[in-house]
């Protein structure tokens, strides 16, 4: 275990997942090339922390990281000279973490290489994303701001968004302070590879305590994502989700939801905080997009018979968490969503 439960969650980020994913647990220096502002459009959340804000917003020039793997030079600025190196860390995916002693945060950088053997072009153009981000962002924001916080429902937003003028590339950057209080947070994909260990350490058995752990809170955690902001996930993969465990590492029930780009507006609240009316558009939990991959680990892959269990617990706890939200008993689109979960049992 690591010294502390903030890089403990690093580490199981770093080196608990697929072999293909995982990657070095040591420290790199990140180029950071200063722009000047008139050439980008900056987007920042109304909660964005002014630490944060001092450290990439310099007067009239703006700091821009650059991703150590970047390997396409259609990617603005990325010759251009370093004015810094940041100490950071590669995660799991293209996002990289700085942690220097200052307030932690995330980068979500452009390049054609999120990991050394992988290319992906499509990982350099993030105009839109950054976009989104921003957006849904500010929602959450306002909404939280309405109704106070839930405990059991944590959203990590986007503090810091940018925008090369007439490109594709941005960046952007997520406050990741909240993960310091004192909790250690379990990244989603790393239940297949550590999940076993965790569950030995509670005396429970895998599958039953992976059940009660993740199943049903993800299943209820998108539920109240649809019915506090009226946001869905496209692609609610182990990669957007971390479990909260306490000091003992048992699970708290709480869930975390990151990578607000990923959602979108499925209500009629189409941003700026005030409560949605009505759906706009069809419930979709994606239940085995939160278990994506996990019954291809090599060593220690999750049953068919595990995950059909699974499902089941996700589904149950995602339709009566929304049955119990005011305004969602008549909702047609739950409804059907039932009708089909009901036949597809």
């Amino acid at each position: 275990m690591a010294p502390h439960p903030f890089a403990q969650w690093l580490l199981w980020e770093e080196q608990a997942n697929f072999a293909g994913f995982r990657t070095t647990t040591g420290a790199v220096a990140l180029e950071v090339a200063a722009v000047p502002r008139a050439q980008l459009v900056v987007e920042t959340a109304p909660d964005a922390p002014r630490e944060l804000l001092a450290r990439f917003l310099d007067g009239q020039r703006v700091l821009l990281p650059k991703h150590p793997r970047n390997r396409d030079a259609s990617v603005a600025f990325s010759s251009a000279p370093a004015v810094a190196h940041w100490k950071a860390r590669f995660t799991s995916s293209r996002t990289m973490v700085v942690e220097d002693g200052g307030r932690p945060f995330a980068l979500k950088l452009a390049t054609s290489h999120p990991h050394t053997d992988v290319c992906q072009p499509e990982k350099t153009r993030m105009a839109a994303e950054v976009e989104e981000a921003l957006r849904f962002a500010a929602h959450v924001h306002a909404v939280d701001a309405r109704l106070g916080a839930d405990p059991q429902l944590i959203v990590l937003t986007e503090s810091i968004g940018v925008r090369v003028r007439d490109s594709e590339t941005g960046f952007l950057v997520r406050d990741l302070a909240p993960l310091r209080d004192g909790s250690f947070y379990l990244p989603a994909f790393s239940i297949p590879f550590v999940g076993r260990a965790l569950a030995a350490l509670a005396q429970r058995e895998f599958a039953a305590f992976w059940a009660d752990a993740y199943a049903e809170p993800v299943g209820r955690a998108k539920a109240r994502l649809l019915a506090r902001y009226g946001l869905q996930y496209v692609t609610p993969n182990p990669q957007n989700i971390l479990v909260q465990l306490d000091r003992r590492l048992r699970p708290t029930g709480a869930i975390v939801l990151r990578d607000l780009a990923d959602t979108d507006f499925v209500t009629d609240a189409r941003g700026g905080g005030a409560a949605w009316t009505r759906m706009t558009a069809k419930l979709a939990p994606e239940t085995a997009n939160s278990f994506w991959a996990f019954d291809e680990v090599p060593d220690s892959p999750v049953g068919a018979e595990t995950l059909a269990h699974w499902y089941a617990r996700h589904d149950r706890a995602y339709v009566a968490e929304l049955r119990a939200q005011r305004g969602l008993a008549g909702c047609r689109s739950l409804e059907a969503l039932e009708r089909e979960l009901a036949t597809a049992a």
